[in-house]
Formats: structure tokens, C-alpha cells, sequence
């Protein structure tokens, strides 16, 4: 099995450790088990490529609300 590390946004990964906890499973397998559950939900595998271009895109999608969110804060 790879290692993988991945950097959340503070809301996702309290989102996941929520949903972890709700389903009696550590943070990495709920992660393990939301993306199964997403592939599946494809129908199909697209290559890795397209989902690492994906999750960069929702990744700075958040970044941009979390920086338009911290700014109207201030």
C-alpha cells in the first residue's frame, strides 16, 4: 500500500473527522471509504490525472471562499 499525506482545509478535515467519528472509523479509513464511494459513484475510474487536476481545483476553490470569508471578517 502507498503512503499518501494530504493537506485539508481546516472546515474539510473537521467535516471528515466528523463523518469518521459518526461511522466509528479513524480519519484515514473514512478518507479510504469517501473516495471509493466517489469512484464507484463515477461508474467508471478516470485516470489519475483527471482526478488530480479535480481535487487541485476544489482545493483552491475553498482556498478562495476561506480567503473572501477571512477578509470580510477582518
Amino acid at each position: 500500500m502507498a503512503r499518501m499525506q494530504l493537506l485539508l482545509p481546516a472546515d474539510l478535515k473537521a467535516e471528515v473527522e466528523r463523518f469518521a467519528e459518526d461511522q466509528g472509523l479513524s480519519a484515514n479509513e473514512a478518507i479510504r471509504l469517501l473516495s471509493r464511494r466517489g469512484l464507484s459513484a463515477s461508474g467508471q475510474t478516470p485516470p489519475v490525472s483527471v482526478l488530480v487536476e479535480e481535487l487541485g481545483y476544489r482545493v483552491r476553490d475553498l482556498e478562495q471562499r476561506l480567503a473572501k470569508q477571512e477578509g470580510a471578517g477582518a
